[in-house]
């Protein structure tokens, strides 16, 4: 199965439980209240809608893409590789890329520290153990971008806390720091 297809199904897929998701929120007793229980899920579930076609249209439009191209490399009856290198011209091989590093891997790793960060994030705090879990998880894509990444954490954390303490008056566990 290629990638555009599985983005394709996976988005498709994604946006039918957006919608189911969004359609059982309306079986949430409504409240008098401005912020309903049912507008935080009503809002997962529009997102996750708006997501998933996002996820499909994308595959559709890069198969498109790659398809035009197929077709006008096709067309000019050239059946060398357009990737060769100028050097490589007489070499007259099959030249095969290189396998992708495996993803799976990489979402093992994003759950394990997951799981860490649900288990240290009571004792720990919130700020803490959010910015150390963000930390981990950008550093798992872009290591070596190590400054920005810690930066993006420590601040991220520091506005969720600010916003949900401040903002909304819904108190997170301050762990070590309190």
């Amino acid at each position: 199965m290629t990638a555009h297809r599985t983005d394709l199904i996976t988005g498709v897929a994604i946006a039918v439980i957006g919608a189911v998701y969004y359609i059982a929120t309306f079986s949430i007793q409504e409240t008098a209240n401005i912020v309903t229980p049912r507008t935080f899920p009503a809002i997962v579930g529009i997102a996750l809608i708006v997501l998933g076609l996002f996820l499909a249209g994308q595959a559709v439009f890069r198969h498109r893409k790659a398809t035009l191209a197929e077709a006008g490399s096709g067309s000019s009856g050239s059946i060398e590789s357009t990737d060769a290198a100028p050097g490589e011209e007489g070499a007259g091989g099959v030249v095969l890329e290189a396998p992708p590093e495996p993803q799976v891997r990489k979402v093992v790793l994003q759950f394990a520290l997951f799981f860490v960060y649900l288990a240290i994030l009571i004792p720990v705090g919130f700020l803490l153990s959010t910015a150390a879990f963000l930390m981990g998880l950008t550093s798992i894509y872009a290591r070596e971008k190590w400054i920005r990444n810690l930066i993006f954490s420590v601040v991220f954390a520091v506005v969720v806390y600010a916003a949900f303490v401040y903002g909304l008056a819904v108190y997170l566990p301050v762990g070590i720091l309190g």
